[in-house]
């Protein structure tokens, strides 16, 4: 291995210490003076730069706390995703319960408001379930009702949920009143219920009955299931036949039950 380096440098610096023990006061106090001068800012610049390395490295953050940072920043990204997709649909059913809320209850009412939970797929047009049963007090032929008038009857009662059959359905007739002139008839299915879930007959009108498309009809409260004078819907046209003993008209219902979401339960 070359010591002459090693040496040299331990020559040079033997030298100098001894130059500088053999000089003079004077000139070893200039000497000093001057190496303190060179020497301060150089170390003020060094103390500096660790001041300034402490603080950077208090300011960084490592690799693992931004990982679990952005993982969470992530987590929260997709939630608020998830909340924002469901806005259009919570939208839609503030906007549905608002419109049910406009249906006033008349004296003698006590409206329950339920949702729609299911329908029957053979025969999706006849009948609906809802989130009321018996332990809300529904009971077997309790008026059914939308904001857009009478929908049907309960016709079947569980503990938690209820069957509703709708106007339309053979099981669900109820006698009607055409306002304009006071007659009376039953409302029951047709054949053209089954595509059109708004068109029914009003049957047992009378042979020379007057009533016209456009009249408007009630339920006439006859019997003990519906109340009287709720909405129906309109005659949108008169079968009648000369010589016939009655008359029948076909009825265009004033809810579309495909379409509803929300109804209320006409409670004693």
């Amino acid at each position: 291995m070359n010591n002459r380096p090693y040496f040299i440098t331990t020559a040079i610096v033997l030298l100098t210490a001894v130059i500088c023990f053999r000089l003079p006061p004077t000139t070893a106090t200039y000497i000093k003076q001057f190496f303190n001068t060179i020497h301060a800012p150089l170390y003020s610049i060094q103390k500096t730069a660790k001041a300034g390395g402490d603080y950077l490295s208090s300011q960084t953050v490592s690799r693992q706390t931004l990982l679990k940072e952005n993982k969470d920043l992530k987590n929260q990204n997709n939630i608020l995703e998830l909340q924002l997709s469901r806005l259009p649909s919570l939208s839609r059913e503030n906007r549905e319960l608002r419109e049910q809320l406009k249906m006033r209850p008349r004296i003698g009412w006590n409206p329950r408001l339920s949702h729609i939970i299911g329908r029957d797929p053979s025969n999706w047009w006849r009948s609906i379930m809802i989130d009321l049963g018996s332990k809300e007090g529904i009971k077997l032929d309790m008026p059914v009702v939308a904001k857009t008038g009478l929908i049907g009857r309960v016709e079947e009662v569980f503990q938690s949920r209820s069957r509703v059959a709708l106007l339309g359905n053979p099981n669900c007739r109820i006698s009607a009143t055409v306002t304009s002139t006071g007659e009376n008839g039953i409302l029951i299915s047709s054949g053209e219920t089954v595509f059109d879930p708004t068109l029914v007959k009003l049957t047992h009108l009378p042979g020379a009955s007057h009533v016209r498309p456009g009249d408007k009809i009630y339920s006439s409260g006859l019997g003990d299931i519906f109340p009287r004078d709720i909405f129906i819907g309109k005659i949108l046209a008169v079968d009648s036949s000369p010589g016939s003993l009655t008359t029948k008209a076909t009825v265009k219902l004033s809810t579309n039950t495909s379409k509803l979401h929300n109804v209320w339960v006409l409670m004693p």
